[in-house]
């Protein structure tokens, strides 16, 4: 028993050199050639029942007498195969399987005298395939041999499911792209400009916070391409009328230029370079916008519902910056901080917490003011004068790097103006930044 043990071993270890080698379908290979040499066994056999009537078997790869051989189909009736396949375990035969399936073709042929055949499954159950052993001397022990069988076609059954899932996808991929031809190049161009922006987001702030935006942008980009994909399969597969064809385009260039909208504000986001100079903004739009998509882009569901929100942004207030795409990304990354601890606190207190957030933006004689208060977990009075510094974070390890709130007072102070932080734990956090030189909206030049 202890030798049997040790060899079993060693084939388990053999899958696992295999797994840092090989995939796919030249690992399936692999695993069956190491099987039967390891077992020295005449045949080792993978293959799948042939829908819709599974009578016959149709092998994927097949090891007889020292090397792979072509496959084969061949009947399952009166043949052990048929046990395996209406059967969920293991099924073995240690000798005189000949006798047992007297009409089964392939096993007088090979000379076989024993067979050892498991299924492997789908995750719901359903069958996949089989994974046979056959010898033309009995098994000496069946037991041991059956576990290492049924534990070879688990992995093998992993595995295609694996390529199952890969070949959907790649099959999905192949229908869309026929059903949107030019349209959906466009929109991988934009994708492509979008995962670009993803990249220069992450590098800048340190994923601070745009996992969840590019989740909220995809989000809203999905409904226009769905509509795009669907009336571009109209059009190929139904014959319309001129004023239905009309109607048809008009949807496609209407939600084109919606889906073309999202991405250029998610681009205007990106842009990583500072002015030159100073300029004036109007910050009241800049504000808005930032709101705007920070608030869509909520992916909690139940956050989203519950929020609620009072913006008070007074409008055509403009300010004189050298960095309008930093003030973006610091008003996001501030959002985006409010957003997360009124999850928590909802995570933590339940239906009875109603999340709050406040943004407002206000002109005074010498600069503008910008507020952004929420309910939310507060921030500990030890950690209060500390939570600006380079890679000190509150969040647990893994969701934050110490980095968003440190890059934001950077960027204020780059724009002349200053970052504060007010809080009480467990009740809310108020951040406000004030920039100088604010500006009425007819004043056209910089003093």
């Amino acid at each position: 028993m202890e030798v049997d043990t040790m060899r079993s071993l060693e084939l388990i270890k053999d899958i696992y050199n295999v797994d840092q080698l090989l995939s796919g379908k030249a690992y399936i290979q692999e695993l069956v050639h190491r099987l039967a040499t390891a077992l020295n066994v005449k045949c080792v056999m993978v293959g799948h029942a042939l829908e819709p009537e599974r009578k016959r078997i149709q092998t994927d790869y097949l090891w007889a007498a020292d090397k792979f051989v072509p496959n084969v189909i061949y009947d399952l009736a009166e043949s052990p195969c048929n046990e395996v396949i209406c059967g969920t375990r293991v099924k073995h035969y240690n000798s005189e399987v000949q006798l047992t399936f007297p009409s089964d073709k392939m096993l007088r042929e090979m000379s076989i005298e024993s067979y050892i055949g498991a299924p492997f499954l789908h995750t719901d159950g359903g069958l996949i395939g089989l994974l046979v052993i056959m010898d033309e001397k009995p098994f000496k022990n069946p037991i041991m041999l059956s576990s290492v069988v049924e534990f070879f076609a688990a992995r093998i059954g992993a595995e295609y499911r694996r390529l199952a899932v890969e070949e959907s996808q790649l099959r999905i991929k192949e229908k869309l792209e026929q059903l949107v031809q030019e349209r959906t190049r466009e929109l991988q161009q934009a994708f492509a400009s979008l995962q670009q922006t993803q990249k220069q987001l992450i590098s800048q702030e340190k994923l601070a916070t745009i996992g969840r935006i590019t989740l909220g942008i995809a989000h809203e980009l999905k409904n226009p391409l769905n509509i795009i994909i669907n009336v571009a399969e109209i059009l190929q597969t139904e014959d319309l009328d001129k004023d239905s064809f009309k109607k048809v385009a008009t949807m496609i260039q209407q939600h084109s230029l919606r889906a073309n909208d999202i991405i250029t504000n998610m681009l205007k986001q990106a842009r990583q370079e500072p002015n030159q100079k100073a300029e004036w903004v109007d910050l009241s739009a800049v504000l808005e916008q930032a709101v705007d998509i920070h608030l869509r882009s909520i992916t909690n569901t139940e956050l989203r519902s519950r929020l609620q929100k009072h913006i008070a942004i007074s409008p055509a207030i403009k300010a004189c910056l050298w960095d309008v795409p930093g003030i973006e990304r610091v008003l996001i990354n501030i959002i985006d901080n409010a957003l997360y601890a009124m999850t928590e606190k909802m995570r933590r207190i339940g239906p009875s917490y109603t999340p709050e957030i406040q943004v407002s933006l206000t002109q005074e004689s010498e600069f503008c003011r910008i507020i952004v208060r929420d309910n939310g977990t507060g921030i500990a009075r030890k950690h209060l004068s500390k939570v600006c510094d380079e890679f000190y974070t509150t969040k647990p390890a893994g969701e934050g790097t110490g980095l968003g709130l440190w890059i934001a007072k950077q960027i204020i102070e780059k724009n002349r103006g200053t970052l504060s932080i007010s809080s009480e734990e467990g009740f809310f956090t108020e951040i406000t930044i004030e920039l100088p030189k604010s500006a009425n909206a007819n004043q056209q030049e910089l003093p």
